[in-house]
């Protein structure tokens, strides 16, 4: 249980941190088409929305995960706080979870420097009987086949940015409506990719890892809706991929960007090692 736990945690984790190119001059562009009253675009907007939101040192992203797909049906709740300079870190806690008809209980995590940190009763005998378990970012990537640590170098394009700038690939997105989120005054739009096309957006390092996990989920297409503030700010992201069998959505409402985020490693005294089996070992 604790090595199919472990691995999902960690292929999870590559996930919401990846499922969260450059706009080149695309910026400056809509930027001044906006100064000159010109009416932008949908795709342009979210263009401009992919600018802005790259500027967030920080946000908190509230994600919901639920996945049908017959090989590992999943629901999971994360809350993350994230900091993105000047030192990558975030601080996640996980809801009660059901992996592969395993209900999992909650824990929480941290993850600084190159390691991740988590607290759950499952690990404690693995551990020594301590409440918090280490685990290598490199070592969990190698497990899962999903480079975490790689994903973490590379922290500033895992941001709403870099989900912003995948939405750009799109060919007939478009404006639904406005709407309320969280409080705030929102623009609603919606379309369509192919994940071939979202990770010609980003860097070759997020496209390799990306490709990785797309090709597990054997995803050919993606739909979506995005909700953006005055401020061009995503402020919520719902993604649906369908799959043989089923489709995965992920849900991911997005606020308190710019707020102080302090993680900080558990005490050396309440922490032990956690070294976990590569899958299918």
């Amino acid at each position: 249980m604790i090595r199919r736990f472990a691995s999902a945690t960690a292929a999870t984790a590559g996930l919401a941190l990846s499922l969260t190119g450059c706009l080149g001059d695309a910026g400056k562009e809509v930027g001044e088409n906006a100064a000159k009253g010109v009416r932008l675009t949908a795709a342009q907007v979210l263009g401009r929305t992919a600018d802005r939101a790259a500027k967030a040192d920080t946000f908190t992203a509230d994600m919901t995960i639920d996945s049908s797909a017959p090989q590992a049906p999943l629901k999971m709740h994360v809350l993350a706080q994230t900091r993105l300079r000047p030192e990558a870190a975030m601080r996640m806690t996980v809801g009660s979870s059901e992996v592969a008809g395993n209900r999992i209980p909650g824990y929480e995590a941290r993850l600084v420097g190159d390691a991740m940190y988590m607290r759950m009763p499952a690990l404690r005998k693995a551990t020594g009987g301590k409440p918090w378990a280490k685990l290598s970012l490199k070592q969990a990537g190698g497990a899962s086949g999903i480079d975490l640590g790689k994903l973490m170098d590379q922290a500033e394009q895992q941001s709403p940015a870099t989900q912003t700038r995948m939405l750009t690939a799109s060919k007939d997105v478009r404006k639904v409506g406005t709407e309320n989120v969280g409080g705030v005054p929102t623009t609603h739009y919606a379309g369509t990719m192919s994940p071939r096309e979202a990770l010609a957006k980003v860097d070759a390092n997020t496209r390799t890892t990306l490709e990785k996990t797309y090709g597990q989920l054997g995803a050919t297409a993606i739909r979506f809706d995005v909700w953006v503030g005055a401020d061009d700010l995503p402020r919520k992201h719902v993604s649906v991929v369908p799959l043989s069998g089923g489709q995965t959505t992920t849900t991911v409402l997005y606020r308190d960007y710019g707020r102080p985020v302090t993680v900080q490693a558990p005490p050396a005294s309440q922490t032990g090692a956690l070294k976990m089996p590569k899958l299918g070992s």
